[in-house]
């Protein structure tokens, strides 16, 4: 091996990890903007209660959805400030949507199980990251099953009784999802050295892995109900 190879090997794994740590930074900001919305919000009945009704409710899982599906198109087009505060927007509709959490659990509820979503998350990706088992053709698998989970799941509302199979299928499938998703993450880091995309990117990133969080802990705050 060469001494410019050499040389060369930490710059990548410095570049990468970059890469990783700004993807994992704006996750966590996401979800301190969420909540601190939700926060600030239940403190207000009036709004809680605004948030509760059916056409406010759908109107926002609408909004969430369109920015969704807006920012995983174009958030590579994107200015990287103005992809960035998309992300953050959307961070700030899901935290006045999950004010509602606090009229149903008690907030010490809600608490405890953040951090143990935190932890389940954190080794999931950890797993995800370090595992040198290629999960590229468990994507297609994992997909499919969310695509049948989420089908199975709008059924459930006139089914209550299979709520609590699929709460436990759900942990399991987006626990499964993180460490794919982690790996993924990780081997875009690799490729992109100084892509003019990178700052889109580095949003489509924490907005993937915000969104297992996000599914993980609602999941397991259902789940910790029972």
């Amino acid at each position: 091996m060469s001494q410019a190879q050499v040389a060369a090997r930490p710059v990548g794994e410095v570049r990468i990890n970059t890469f990783l740590a700004q993807v994992y930074l704006l996750m966590a900001l996401g979800l301190a903007v969420t909540g601190f919305v939700a926060s600030w919000a239940s403190q207000n009945f009036v709004l809680v209660l605004q948030t509760m009704r059916p056409g406010v409710a759908f109107g926002l899982f609408i909004v969430e959805i369109i920015l969704v599906v807006f920012l995983s198109a174009a958030a590579t087009k994107m200015s990287p400030t103005l992809a960035f505060l998309a992300f953050l927007f959307y961070a700030a509709v899901t935290g006045l949507t999950f004010a509602s959490l606090f009229a149903v659990y008690a907030e010490t509820r809600i608490a405890q199980v953040f951090w143990v979503t935190a932890g389940v998350f954190l080794v999931t990706s950890v797993v995800g990251m370090v595992l040198k088992k290629d999960l590229s053709s468990a994507g297609y698998v994992l997909f499919m099953m969310l695509l049948g989970w989420t089908i199975a799941w709008l059924f459930s509302w006139f089914f209550p009784g299979f709520n609590l199979l699929l709460t436990y299928i759900g942990i399991a499938l987006f626990i499964g999802l993180t460490a794919y998703d982690t790996q993924r993450i990780k081997e875009i880091g690799k490729q992109i050295e100084d892509h003019p995309a990178r700052g889109g990117l580095i949003v489509i990133g924490a907005l993937v892995l915000y969104l297992d969080f996000i599914n993980l802990f609602l999941l397991l705050l259902r789940a910790s109900n029972r």
